[in-house]
């Protein structure tokens, strides 16, 4: 399924929560299911355009800002609540994910071993920066949203998150023991010590 489409769900959900604006909908999918899913204001407005012509949501109001714009906040209608049911019941179309940081650690023997380590070490401080807002994501939504309906399935989503960032900080220890040690034996070979 095209990225485009699959926007149009993320849209969709997020409307049913809610009405939002463009802008709206962009700070909720970031603070909601950013650590997994991102939406670019390029490919949001036109996808909601779009669905507009299409009926899948309406215009629910204008607001003015204190600027002078005008801020279009829309809504899901039924067609959009019946789309979205269906495509969540969809099979989950697989996909590769693309990865620079293993593409380069892949071609890391063209450079040594140093430079993959200072990726590895980049990774791991960003992970852990990620796993702490994602610690606090998941205190917050406890604590906020106890007793609504949808929190188990909120928690399954932050949950995954928080398993794989735990997940990448152990393999990037790994990486990192295995990265000094080439680091330590091509030292030891330029110095000519053995072992």
């Amino acid at each position: 399924m095209a990225r485009e489409n699959t926007c149009q769900f993320a849209i969709l959900g997020m409307l049913c929560r809610e009405p939002m604006s463009g802008y709206g909908l962009r700070q909720t999918i970031e603070q909601t299911v950013g650590h997994f899913w991102q939406e670019s204001y390029g490919n949001l407005y036109p996808t909601l355009e779009r669905m507009e012509a299409e009926g899948l949501v309406a215009l629910d109001r204008e607001e003015h800002s204190p600027g002078g714009r005008v801020r279009k906040v829309y809504r899901v209608t039924a067609d959009g609540r019946r789309v979205l049911s269906e495509w969540l019941r969809r099979p989950v179309v697989p996909h590769v994910e693309r990865n620079e940081l293993l593409l380069k650690l892949f071609f890391g023997g063209r450079v040594g071993p140093e430079d993959s380590l200072a990726h590895v070490e980049r990774s791991r401080a960003e992970a852990e920066g990620l796993l702490a807002t994602l610690r606090l994501i998941d205190e917050d939504v406890r604590r906020s949203r106890e007793g609504h309906p949808e929190l188990p399935y909120w928690h399954l989503s932050i949950r995954a998150g928080l398993l794989g960032m735990e997940a990448h900080l152990r393999w990037c220890d790994e990486a990192q023991e295995t990265l000094q040690r080439l680091a330590h034996t091509k030292d030891s070979k330029k110095k000519g010590v053995v072992g």
